[in-house]
């Protein structure tokens, strides 16, 4: 993961219907702040993995990072990491000066979410593109 500079680390826990989750988010703050990039993960129940739909889990993440800033969906694509399922967000804030570009993955039980956050007229930039691109996984 290539970031433009050195991660703030937050852990942040969240209730579900089938047990609490615990996000950690990896974010740095670049260009005096206007630009964003974070990376957030966390672990589903295995319960839920066993009865959940990946494609729900997939729509509730969208849903949930739309909401979570009022925003508004502009666009929205299926992708893959490795074989694992994943969707790309486009998504304006509500007041529709902030341009949020998102990726979302599902790997086994633990979801990912890489997230670059840009004022409106710099929705397009190569460090944000760089940023989502360079998202790897290991260990697997």
């Amino acid at each position: 993961m290539s970031m433009p500079g050195t991660p703030v680390e937050k852990r942040q826990a969240f209730h579900t219907r089938t047990g609490p989750v615990e996000a950690r988010f990896f974010t740095v703050e670049a260009d005096r702040g206007s630009m964003v990039y974070m990376v957030v993960y966390g672990d589903y129940p295995e319960a839920l993995m066993v009865t959940g739909d990946r494609e729900m889990l997939l729509d509730a993440a969208r849903d949930g990072a739309v909401g979570n800033i009022q925003g508004r969906l502009v666009s929205e694509r299926a992708l893959s990491l490795g074989g694992h399922p994943g969707r790309e967000l486009q998504v304006l804030s509500s007041d529709g000066r902030l341009a949020l570009r998102m990726r979302i993955y599902l790997v086994n039980s633990r979801q990912y979410q890489v997230v670059a956050v840009a004022p409106k007229e710099l929705r397009s930039t190569e460090d944000r593109d760089r940023f989502l691109d360079s998202f790897r996984l290991t260990g697997n």
